[in-house]
């Protein structure tokens, strides 16, 4: 088929691909919307104007079969559109979209001045999903992330195409289907043999899918007069049940489906397990790479840890979990809290998939908050991290100078997945400690840094350049005017971090000999040397450098857990 409708063919003359392998058929994606910018038509002998608009009807017979009746279009590009007229009392606006048979899906709004043609998606079809645009103007279900209304612009540049089922769902929702009206025009110079005029040229004929009207002009003398236009009309049908589809439908999981989760190991190493069920306060156990798929997912997951054992994870607006880490970094939570959220029944299996049996005892932290109401008084590590480097940030942007530039692309969301390595294997090692050099190291304003300082606090005798590090140590000293001890402690454990991100970078294993040098250059026993040891070695001082720059800066009030234990 593909074949004999190239362009110029007889096929191609009489739409036949369009009407065998188009009209009435929907996959992926539907084109629900478009407009040939006719200026833009190169000189090519064969050429084609295509134009798509569609609209909602009732999902009521009668309704349906009077939009077949015949091929001509319903609705006109301008529905949607105000008016206003002028009254006695002024002028009364009015907005045409349709009535409660029809009514309009989308529209184009003509170009007004350098302001080009732009397509209308109606808004009841973005607010019953909660899309979002993104920075092209495409429609994005927030809650998957996943592209729903690809809509071009100018108008001109290509269809609007809506992601079927989601469009299926939206039509059940709201029991309508909806009708596309297509008028397709080719154009030739030559006369094309075999190209003949059909019998029942211009006639509207009719199909299970809709209706069309084929009209062929080949045999006049005119090169101008040798043409064929296809008009036809199909429409896409709703799903026989709507809220199916989506991230923002929430599937509610009943009772007896939960799976049983181990709360507790006999010393005959029988497991015993219990579904959840809301306000249960039994604790369940987790492997810690429980938390790895929200920390890979933060556009749309949230995880934090507040205090060394006490944090929380959560969806967008949906749910959210207090959860707790204890010494082996076993996640706790509590069996009720599973049902009581909400969760899909795959966030129940992923939870149940890293379900493991009580072991390290109780993350403090959490019973404390959770059950005593007494929150901890210790920071994590990641928010001893973040919480400096915010106070930091603030103060000097207060005082007219840069010391760290914001995150772009990607990296925005490092803050969000800054962390302690989950397990001890070398991948997840390899990226905490990369997210930790992005933060401190990579991200450091140097523009600014250099501008500040003398050209001998740039360059060594021998006039080679410092590296960062060196000169932000330089510029808190001599600009900042930080002790000079204190800024060597600076730069030593970002020399570090620095040092270990680079060494072990090459390695694929913590038995690598890379690993043991970045052991011996710390100094460090390497008896039992984990993934989270090793992290804490380099992290640790690196947060008790910057609070002491936060004490020397007179901003240490400004970090929560010093403030409380002040009063």
């Amino acid at each position: 088929m593909e074949e004999s409708s190239s362009k110029g063919s007889p096929s191609w003359v009489l739409f036949e691909e369009c009407l065998h392998n188009e009209a009435g058929r929907f996959n992926y994606w539907t084109t629900v919307a478009e407009i040939d910018n006719i200026e833009r038509q190169n000189e090519d002998l064969f050429r084609e104007h295509r134009a798509t608009l569609s609209y909602l009807a009732k999902n009521e017979k009668g309704i349906i079969d009077w939009q077949f009746k015949n091929e001509m279009w319903r609705v006109s590009y301008n529905i949607g559109n105000v008016d206003i007229e002028e009254s006695d009392n002024g002028v009364i606006f009015n907005e045409d979209i349709g009535n409660e048979e029809i009514q309009v899906f989308i529209t184009l709004k003509e170009s007004i001045g350098n302001y080009p043609k732009t397509w209308k998606l109606w808004p009841t079809f973005e607010n019953y999903f909660d899309l979002r645009a993104d920075e092209k103007g495409n429609l994005v279900d927030p809650y998957n992330d996943e592209l729903v209304a690809k809509i071009p612009f100018p108008a001109e540049k290509g269809p609007v195409c809506i992601r079927t089922d989601y469009l299926q769902d939206y039509l059940a929702a709201r029991n309508m289907v909806l009708i596309r009206q297509h008028d397709y025009t080719r154009l030739w110079e030559e006369y094309i043999t075999d190209a003949h005029e059909p019998e029942k040229n211009g006639i509207c004929c009719k199909e299970k899918w809709g209706c069309y009207n084929l009209y062929v002009s080949n045999s006049q003398k005119n090169f101008m007069d040798r043409f064929s236009r296809l008009i036809f009309k199909d429409f896409i049908p709703p799903y026989n049940q709507a809220g199916t589809v989506g991230g923002n439908r929430r599937v509610e999981v009943q009772a007896e489906d939960y799976p049983e989760f181990i709360i507790e190991k006999k010393l005959d190493g029988k497991e015993i397990k219990k579904r959840p069920a809301p306000n249960d306060l039994k604790s369940v156990y987790f492997n810690p790479k429980v938390l790895k798929r929200y920390y890979e997912e933060p556009k749309r997951y949230s995880v934090g840890f507040h205090a060394p054992g006490m944090g929380s994870v959560s969806f967008l607006d949906r749910w959210i979990i207090p959860i707790g880490r204890n010494d082996e970094g076993l996640i706790i939570l509590w069996l009720g809290d599973l049902a009581k959220a909400g969760l899909s029944g795959e966030e129940i299996n992923h939870w149940r998939s890293h379900n493991v049996p009580p072991r390290g005892g109780m993350a403090m932290d959490f019973w404390n908050a959770q059950m005593q109401c007494n929150p901890s008084k210790d920071p994590s590590l990641e928010s001893r991290l973040i919480d400096c480097k915010h106070s930091i940030n603030k103060y000097m942007d207060s005082n007219g100078k840069k010391i760290y530039k914001s995150y772009e692309g990607p990296d925005v969301y490092i803050e969000k997945t800054l962390r302690e390595p989950l397990y001890d294997e070398h991948y997840e090692f390899q990226e905490s400690i990369i997210l930790l050099s992005k933060m401190f190291i990579e991200y450091l304003d140097i523009k600014s840094i250099k501008k500040d300082l003398p050209d001998k606090q740039k360059k060594d005798a021998k006039g080679k350049e410092f590296t960062q590090i060196v000169l932000l140590a330089n510029w808190l000293n001599f600009v900042i005017h930080v002790p000079i001890e204190l800024a060597e402690k600076i730069k030593k454990s970002l020399q570090n971090i620095q040092m270990v991100r680079s060494k072990t970078g090459v390695a694929h294993r913590f038995s690598d000999s890379s690993y043991q040098e970045v052991i011996e250059k710390l100094d460090l026993s390497d008896d039992r040397i984990t993934g989270k040891s090793l992290y804490c070695a380099v992290a640790n001082p690196l947060a008790d450098n910057l609070e002491e720059l936060c004490n020397v800066l007179g901003i240490g009030n400004d970090l929560w857990w010093i403030k409380y234990k002040e009063n």
